[in-house]
């Protein structure tokens, strides 16, 4: 199913067991980190920056872009694997919410101009 542009991605994960991206270039995808905060586990190709917000094994299965069977294999073991894809789901949450979070920015922000403040007091 297609539908073009959705902006209740919360309805959307909700209805998911498995996220999945096939890109062959990504930056940051914004997808999977939405993904793995509604605790969604992940079978992506390993391009761009696709391996700096998952964690490999604990949130998402990755295969090189031009690997199709370690693709298709890391996909159908999630199909099958209950404990394995429920593994990954819960691992994505807490992960997310530590590097992606608003909180995790704005004490990040915080700090940075504290010590700016500190170094011209100097």
């Amino acid at each position: 199913m297609f539908t073009s542009w959705r902006s209740d991605v919360d309805v959307i994960y909700a209805g998911l067991d498995i996220v999945t991206l096939t890109s062959v270039n990504e930056g940051t995808p914004v997808s999977l980190i939405e993904a793995q905060a509604a605790n969604k586990p992940i079978v992506s190709t390993r391009v761009g920056g696709i391996a700096d917000i998952v964690v490999e094994g604990e949130t998402a299965l990755l295969a090189d872009v031009q690997d199709t069977e370690a693709y298709c294999k890391h996909l159908l073991q999630l199909v099958q694997d209950d404990a394995l894809r429920q593994r990954l789901g819960e691992n994505s949450s807490g992960y997310v919410m530590q590097r992606f979070s608003y909180q995790r920015l704005v004490k990040d922000m915080s700090q940075l101009y504290r010590e700016l403040l500190e170094k011209k007091k100097r």
